[in-house]
């Protein structure tokens, strides 16, 4: 009689301590609502445990994938990362789960990837300070001191590269090179007249690449040019 006394009193207390447990609260989603199929991108979440306990994130990100992290505590953010390899409008849902498989609300956020990275993009200068074509210094954006080789990344459906700069008269461009061959590239190694084009201090690089069909893909990018 004693024994089965204890039972239940231990079955009541079991019972009372899940019934009062409480799930997480809705998490707090936070990240970029925009962007480019093919490329990385960081989202953070966090919730709070009413019960303190400690909670582990899932993470669905809408194209079949999902992520959960390691338990942490509650209110600790956590962070995920992900790769939408196809365009196309997509729905992140985060839930929280407690120690004792208490779940929360479900939070959402609706992303939308319109764009793939593009078929052709300048390579080299790229981010960086370059003298006679080596990159001797990070930094953001790009400085050119002497002779480069503009290289250019390009998928194989792209056939012809054109190398522009900005014309003097602000009426257009000048292809100052057209590659035909990959490794698509350009030597620039040529000081050109001051009242054609705009070839040192600011100025932009820019390539405009075409397939067979001459569909046109085009990439540019802002440098501060040096000549010696």
């Amino acid at each position: 009689m004693k024994k089965l006394t204890i039972f239940i009193v231990g079955m009541l207390v079991f019972s009372a301590l899940a019934i009062a447990n409480n799930p997480p609260e809705k998490p707090t989603i936070n990240g970029p609502s925009s962007g480019e199929a093919g490329k990385e991108y960081t989202f953070t979440a966090v919730a709070n445990d009413p019960d303190g306990d400690k909670i582990f994130y899932c993470f669905k990100w809408g194209d079949g994938n999902e992520f959960c992290t390691p338990y942490v505590n509650s209110g600790q953010q956590v962070e995920a990362k992900h790769t939408w390899q196809e365009k196309g409008t997509y729905v992140v849902t985060v839930t929280a789960t407690d120690e004792h498989g208490a779940k929360s609300e479900p939070a959402t956020l609706q992303v939308s990837m319109p764009h793939t990275l593009s078929s052709c993009r300048i390579t080299k200068p790229r981010n960086g300070i370059y003298v006679f074509g080596i990159k001797v210094f990070p930094i953001l954006g790009q400085i050119v001191i002497g002779d480069i080789n503009v290289e250019v990344y390009a998928t194989s459906d792209i056939k012809v590269v054109d190398f522009l700069l900005p014309m003097a008269c602000g009426c257009g461009l000048k292809v100052m090179h057209s590659d035909s061959e990959p490794p698509f590239e350009w030597k620039w190694n040529e000081d050109y007249n001051n009242s054609e084009v705009l070839d040192e201090k600011f100025t932009q690089i820019i390539v405009k690449g075409y397939t067979s069909a001459w569909d046109e893909y085009r990439d540019e990018i802002m440098i501060y040019k040096v000549k010696i």
